[in-house]
């Protein structure tokens, strides 16, 4: 009992010790509202933008903390905007103690502007004057690194008229029964479309080796936390990991899984730069694995279990490339489905959706589809709501199509169109040596020798393809500008 009091207060404060990263000399991002006045009648709903100015930072995390008298206006929703698309974990409304804390991030390319971060409407109770603050504990971070301006805290003040009214707020046990059951029939599939929005944040991109999915699984299901064999520095270091990103600590018991797959794989261990497993450790691992070969039907499982995550990979690469983001309701996920699986061709068949997916497919890969799960992307396309999104969808399409098939039927050589892609990543044609280079390693190639390779430049590299053309690469071609992006010196 002693032994385990003992672990649990070197815990403890080894998470004490764990802050988030201090705002440094000379930080300029920005947290505002807007409007920053306004008048109201008791009864009304009102809205304030929360303003977020880069200015010249590179923003990945924002976390904002607001504070209200709760005596005069209550929340009623927090609607985030697409500057930070995925929300945090730890997030809440208090509306009897008058705050609001919600965290968001994106991986891939930082946010450099200004924008709106999200849109809180608020409830007018009684009359007064309300001011709504931001609170100094909000963050803007970037790359771990805190990089508010805590002296341009922004604020809001609200003018009220008007008799008492009744609090129009959902009540917070209806939300937490909601939760509750929400939780209870989450599926296996909802566990895994959580995980891969914990890996894309921390690690800053998707999945890819066999280290990364094992992750990724831990993070779903925390298979890589061992009770009896806890490592307090390693956790303590994961802790500080999820802390600079999300700008809270780890609360729900996925957040948790998050911080073990962190300490306990060796991809979570690696980016976290901690050292590998000890000789030890490694024979017990070694011991779990010849049991494991014993058992031919484990095997058996596990091998179709790689197959089905070979699968689902491919299918994200498809549906980053169509859809430009990662999958996240429901009918994302169907569409993933589809593209991995098949089965989502219609019955009776639509010629007219079909012949329309086979344009937009030629459209992004200049080419027919001739693999089976290249013809499962046509039948996602053409049997799922990806062409039923209304006009603006629509519109993104014919403007796709046009940039493929332009009106007039000039044929670019590959060197003419490596120029183009050239320009469009760094705004100005090729002049120099290096820049030269690039194109010649974006027409034929250019495979690294071992002793060459980069992995950290080719990440960042596939960063700024993702950043420049809106989706995963995945052609041949993709990855010769990626490998030009990275080894050419042009960038």
């Amino acid at each position: 009992m002693k032994k385990i009091a003992v672990l649990f207060l070197g815990l403890a404060m080894g998470i004490a010790n764990v802050g988030i990263p201090a705002a440094h000399a000379g930080s300029t991002a920005t947290l505002s509202l807007s409007p920053t006045n306004t008048s109201v009648e008791t009864g009304d709903s009102f809205s304030l933008s929360v303003l977020v100015d880069a200015n010249d930072e590179s923003l990945d995390t924002v976390r904002v903390d607001l504070s209200f008298n709760p005596a005069l206006v209550e929340v009623l929703s927090f609607d985030l905007g697409s500057l930070f698309p995925n929300f945090s974990p730890s997030n809440d409304i208090d509306n009897d103690a008058g705050t609001l804390s919600y965290g968001a991030f994106k991986f891939g390319t930082p946010v450099t502007s200004a924008g709106t971060l999200a849109t809180v409407t608020f409830h007018a109770l009684s009359a007064g004057t309300a001011t709504i603050s931001v609170a100094s504990t909000s963050r803007l971070i970037a790359d771990g690194q805190e990089t508010i301006n805590t002296s341009s805290l922004g604020s809001a003040r609200v003018t009220i008229s008007g008799a008492d009214v009744a609090s129009e707020a959902p009540e917070e046990e209806e939300e937490e029964e909601e939760e509750a059951s929400t939780g209870g029939t989450a599926t296996s599939a909802s566990a895994e479309a959580q995980a891969l929005v914990y890996f894309g944040a921390l690690f800053g991109r998707l999945p890819s080796s066999g280290a990364d999915w094992t992750t990724n699984d831990c993070i779903a299901d925390n298979g890589c936390y061992d009770a009896d064999h806890r490592n307090l520095s390693y956790e303590v270091a994961a802790i500080a990991r999820f802390n600079s990103k999300y700008g809270a600590n780890p609360s729900s018991s996925m957040d948790w899984n998050a911080v073990h797959a962190l300490a306990y794989t060796s991809a979570g261990q690696t980016l976290l730069g901690l050292a590998p497993l000890s000789e030890e450790e490694e024979e017990e691992a070694v011991e779990e694995e010849e049991v494991a070969e014993e058992e031919p039907a484990a095997e058996e499982e596990a091998t179709e279990e790689e197959s089905t995550l070979s699968l689902e990979q491919q299918g994200l690469v498809y549906f980053g490339a169509f859809y430009g983001r990662m999958p996240s309701s429901g009918d994302d996920w169907s569409a993933l489905h589809c593209i991995a699986y098949g089965g989502c061709q219609g019955d009776p068949r639509d010629l007219q959706a079909e012949q329309d997916s086979l344009v937009i497919f030629g459209a992004k890969y200049a080419k027919m589809p001739s693999t089976s799960m290249e013809w499962n992307v046509i039948h996602t396309l053409a049997y799922t709501d990806f062409l039923d999104e209304g006009d603006e969808e629509e519109a993104v399409v014919e403007e796709v199509v046009e940039e493929a098939v332009p009106e007039e039927e000039t044929e670019l050589t590959l060197e003419q169109q490596a120029i183009g892609w050239f320009g469009k990543i760094t705004g100005q044609l090729p002049s120099e040596d290096a820049d030269w280079v690039a194109v010649d390693y974006m027409v034929n190639g250019f495979t690294p020798s071992e002793d060459e390779r980069d992995l950290e430049a080719e990440s960042a590299a596939i960063t700024t393809f993702v950043g420049t053309f809106g989706y995963l690469p995945s052609s041949d071609q993709d990855w010769n500008i990626v490998a030009a992006i990275a080894y050419s010196g042009a960038f």
